[in-house]
């Protein structure tokens, strides 16, 4: 039984193609189109997820939508171009029927379903604009039972968004950047953002109103009372880096604070010591170690595509549960479930493109010279296996480089990733010997999650932030043996088995996906050598 699940149109447009027990593929449309489109439909994603698996649309028993339909009568424009992505998407499905279910009910089944827990309690929290922000849900063995939404404006997220934009951020696209401004920070403003939510009798959170004012865009602006009480005029960013920084470190502490406080309330109330969370909010890896470590539960798991992308998996569980009675839970294995260019499709746009490559003899001659390259100090863009599904790069289509090397932080930073200094790389290590160097926790598996220096090797500690806080991703032999056997490699040279990884992409773009956007983002940044497939490019 074949089933697709798939993300509402717009930002994070996905398609998740199931099987009747395993996940076969998932990929992101603007992965694809190489384009941030608002409105996007995945047409490509369905194209690219079908041809993976040599199916028709015709062999699909169920289409489902993971659906951020727009339900209030008070803003009609909203529900009239909800209804018209509706239509354009059935005339993608050719006319087919597809069921529809709550957004942030496919949020909560995409973190459930792919834990390991029996029962545990769920949040999902995004920005929710269109809808609602958030759900509070109980998981037990198959079953989910909805216990609390929040209504907009009651919203983190959006709280979150808008502080972003205070500080001269892009809301909705930079709230990454926020948290990792954060750690630079005092978080002398606390206070005050302490008080822009109250608590209801069910221990919700509730934007106090006095704080917000109408604003152009329908959704609200913090008001003037909100910048007399932070002792800062309205008129635009705070120039000084310092106020930037403290503002950033305040929304995030706040942001910990009320979700601890009400992810303990409901722990209590529901007798969990497991916790799954989905949603936008929880791409914050910062806010996800707080709860890893502060909160009261004995086991916390981020679905690792937290943002709407990963509601297509959520879809597709929950109607294989519809279909057959049981969601075939599991957990991720892994992320690498995107499209995989053949050795040919990669040699025909090298040789299209001119370029002069080598051919090793077998990937043991492949991963011997990409670590030789590495040792010398090289960046290597490393290319191989189906791309990941999610914005992270875990192996597979990831920027390479030594953290022994003593330039490699600026190198990477301002001649490839062409981003703000504040960002931390991520360093990968095999899994099994994450604990000589790290306390890390299970959700480093896929990044989504922080770990802590323990054995500080010359080099490392320029890692580190907030102490010896640091970005771990451990990596299993089972999930990427190619990648598990560079870092291996890398170690019998290197003081250990350790690799700055960033994603492979250009500034403000997605991840690359096919060999001709690798190409273009090789020859575009100033990386040094490109292991794609079986060939290796050096510039």
């Amino acid at each position: 039984m074949n089933i697709l699940g798939i993300a509402t149109p717009g930002p994070g447009a996905s398609v998740a193609l199931f099987d009747s027990h395993n996940i076969l593929a998932a990929v992101e449309e603007e992965k694809l189109s190489r384009a941030n489109d608002p409105h996007a439909l995945p047409q490509l994603a369905l194209k690219s997820v079908l041809a993976a698996s040599g199916l028709r649309l015709a062999d699909i028993a169920a289409i489902t939508l993971a659906d951020r339909g727009v339900t209030s009568t008070k803003n009609r424009r909203k529900n009239s171009s909800h209804e018209a992505a509706l239509a354009h998407l059935r005339q993608l499905l050719a006319g087919r029927r597809f069921s529809r279910f709550d957004h942030h009910l496919c949020h909560a089944a995409s973190a459930f379903y792919t834990s390991d827990f029996s029962h545990s309690l769920i949040l999902t929290l995004d920005h929710g604009t269109n809808g609602n922000p958030g759900l509070i849900a109980l998981g037990e063995d198959d079953q989910i039972k909805s216990l609390h939404s929040l209504s907009f404006p009651n919203s983190l997220g959006w709280f979150y968004s808008r502080v972003a934009q205070l500080v001269g951020l892009r809301p909705r696209r930079d709230e990454h950047k926020l948290q990792w401004l954060s750690k630079d920070g005092q978080p002398e403003y606390l206070e005050v953002f302490r008080k822009l939510f109250l608590w209801n009798t069910k221990r919700l959170p509730t934007l106090d109103r006095k704080y917000f004012s109408a604003g152009p865009d329908g959704t609200g602006v913090f008001s003037p009372r909100f910048f007399r009480e932070l002792g800062l005029p309205r008129s635009a960013p705070p120039a000084d880096r310092s106020v930037r920084t403290s503002l950033a470190r305040s929304a995030q502490d706040a942001l910990e604070e009320f979700i601890l406080q009400f992810a303990e309330h409901f722990r209590e109330i529901t007798g969990t010591d497991s916790l799954c969370l989905a949603g936008g909010v929880f791409q914050n890896v910062l806010l996800v170690r707080a709860l890893e470590q502060r909160s009261s539960f004995r086991n916390v798991y981020v679905q690792p595509v937290a943002g709407n992308a990963g509601t297509s998996l959520g879809a597709a569980f929950l109607a294989r549960k519809k279909s057959t009675g049981r969601s075939g839970r599991a957990p991720l294995a892994s992320l690498a479930l995107g499209p995989e260019p053949s050795s040919q499709e990669i040699k025909t746009v090298l040789d299209n493109c001119k370029i002069v490559y080598k051919y090793p003899s077998g990937e043991d001659q492949l991963i011997e010279e990409t670590v030789h390259l590495l040792d010398r100090g090289k960046i290597v863009a490393w290319c191989q296996g189906r791309s990941e599904f999610g914005h992270r790069a875990l192996g597979n289509r990831s920027l390479l480089a030594s953290p022994f090397n003593e330039y490699v932080l600026e190198n990477v930073n301002q001649f490839i990733k062409h981003r703000e200094e504040f960002h931390p790389f991520a360093l990968s290590v095999p899994a099994e010997r994450a604990h000589e160097y790290f306390d890390s926790g299970p959700n480093c598996r896929f990044m989504a999650s922080l770990g802590d220096l323990k054995n500080p090797i010359a080099g490392l500690e320029r890692f580190t932030f907030n102490g010896s806080a640091v970005r771990v991703h451990t990596v299993e032999k089972q999930a990427n043996p190619l990648f598990w056997r560079l870092l291996h490699k890398f170690g019998e040279s290197a003081p250990a088995p350790i690799l700055v990884n960033t994603s492979f992409n250009l500034f403000g773009e997605p991840l690359v996906t096919d060999p001709r956007s690798a190409v273009r983002s090789f020859y575009c940044a100033g990386v040094d050598a490109l292991a794609i497939g079986p060939f290796l490019v050096v510039k």
